[in-house]
């Protein structure tokens, strides 16, 4: 576990914006924030509904724009050609697939917290506020997180990172389920009940949030230093 702490915690570079990486990374650590605190501040006073929903509704924009970055990232990354061009051309379709997948679930947030907004912004009075991930959105994210998890060299993958990638994906696959529990209480108030539901779907969000936020952390570029003792030690494979 210390090992483990050990490699989250390396030494990264948190202002690097002539990376790509830096700008994937970046924006799900700040979106993955936001819908963490989104889910905190219903259980504040004197919290507007509008901000409330502003806050999820930047960290969805935030989302989408990590994702977008990434589809187009990895289009251009250097695919590992070890086992041959084609292997490396099915590999880079395999990526570029669940990378669109997850766009497309970052979309179908932006979407529904959008909508949400403009909701909450008309004449008529809302008795409680509560925005939960699109289920949709949610199982897309499931998806490309599993596409992820089963490629040695996924899309994610950056040479010398200390932490596997399959690591990363599982954080992913895990955050995922979260949003979609949460998503799915809104389709089942009778088994939760009016009352508890609320707590149960912040509480699935606000968990989801915090493993998309550990798992997005190593995604900051390393310093050169880190680089060249993870070159000589290796990844985590475990």
């Amino acid at each position: 576990m210390s090992n483990m702490a050990h490699r989250f915690l390396i030494r990264r570079r948190l202002w690097a914006p002539q990376e790509g990486d830096w700008w994937i990374a970046s924006t799900f650590i700040i979106g993955s924030i936001l819908f963490a605190a989104g889910a905190v501040l219903p259980t504040l006073s004197g919290i507007p509904s509008q901000a409330i929903l502003s806050v999820y509704l930047t960290g969805s924009t935030l989302y989408l724009t990590g994702a977008t970055v990434q589809l187009v990232r990895g289009r251009h990354m250097a695919i590992h050609s070890a086992s041959g061009p084609q292997a490396a051309r099915r590999l880079a379709n395999r990526n570029s697939l669940g990378a669109i997948i997850q766009v497309t679930g970052a979309i179908f947030f932006q979407v529904s917290a959008t909508g949400d907004l403009l909701r909450s912004l008309s004449a008529t009075p809302q008795e409680q506020i509560l925005w939960v991930p699109d289920l949709t959105g949610s199982i897309c994210f499931v998806v490309a997180s599993a596409i992820f998890f089963s490629l040695q060299y996924p899309i994610q993958h950056r040479k010398g990172n200390p932490i596997s990638d399959r690591t990363l994906a599982m954080l992913n696959i895990w955050g995922s389920l979260f949003f979609v529990a949460s998503a799915i209480g809104v389709y089942a108030p009778a088994l939760t009940g009016e009352s508890l539901y609320p707590k149960l779907a912040n509480a699935g969000t606000f968990i989801g949030a915090i493993f998309f936020l550990v798992s997005s952390i190593p995604g900051l570029p390393l310093r050169k230093s880190n680089i060249e003792n993870n070159e000589t030690t290796g990844p985590d494979t475990h």
